[in-house]
């Protein structure tokens, strides 16, 4: 047993060991990131090293076949470091995925019921979205569905990818299959709106989902014999 070579890789682990846990943080928040990724590695390589001259120091002890006891010591250890790793270390010490930053607004959201002297009609609903962000995006609206009390009017299907460039904007434009205006009954309490747009950078940095569900009651404050106000209220909202 050489214990000289044994204790001081022991003290090299130790160092190495000590590198690793305690100069990331919470244990040293103020030491710069990049100076924290150097200590680990060095802790790393002193770790190695420590371990290669402690082995040194039992090698003339170990029995025979020493490559087989040797081999089984690393897989204890690499069993005990991967214990410790899925039960001791909690999740919340990882930093979760950043979340994609959002690159749109509206810029308006125009329900077209025009009134014909006599009653509401529903014609359409466009969608106006604004590039925000620096980049180049592409959009596309992937469904526009309208509906007055619970009866679906109109259900567009996803649009083709449109380019907008920066600080510029579109408009998305959703239109009923029927070759006339469908009637809103005098008796109807709201329209309500749903929409999901779906938008990514150029180049490519991950596709966002941006979805609105916005309702318009039909407000007869100046009577039944004008158009009724239409003041949008969001019913529900996300963006993915």
């Amino acid at each position: 047993m050489r214990w000289d070579y044994f204790t001081t890789g022991l003290a090299f682990i130790g160092i190495g060991a000590t590198l690793m846990l305690a100069i990331p943080p919470p244990g040293w928040p103020k030491i710069p990131l990049p100076l924290v990724h150097i200590l680990i590695v060095i802790g790393a390589v002193l770790t190695i090293i420590g371990a290669i001259v402690a082995v040194f120091g039992m090698w003339p002890v170990i029995p025979n076949p020493k490559p087989a006891i040797l081999g089984m010591g690393i897989s204890i250890l690499l069993f005990g470091a991967c214990a410790a790793w899925f039960w001791i270390i909690p999740e919340s010490s990882f930093s979760p995925e950043r979340p994609l930053r959002r690159l749109i607004a509206y810029g308006r959201l125009d329900l077209i019921v025009p009134w014909n002297g006599s009653s509401p009609q529903f014609h359409g609903y466009n969608v106006g979205v604004q590039n925000v962000s620096s980049d180049t995006i592409t959009a596309r609206v992937m469904f526009i569905n309208v509906d007055v009390d619970g009866t679906k009017v109109m259900s567009s299907t996803a649009s083709q990818p449109v380019i907008i460039p920066q600080t510029q904007g579109t408009i998305f434009q959703g239109r009923h299959n029927l070759t006339e205006d469908v009637p809103v009954s005098m008796d109807a309490k709201k329209i309500t709106v749903e929409f999901e747009v779906d938008y990514d950078a150029i180049p490519e940095s991950g596709i966002r989902r941006s979805y609105r569900k916005i309702a318009y009651p039909l407000n007869w404050a100046n009577g039944k014999n004008s158009a009724p106000l239409l003041e949008p209220q969001t019913v529900d909202e996300w963006e993915r």
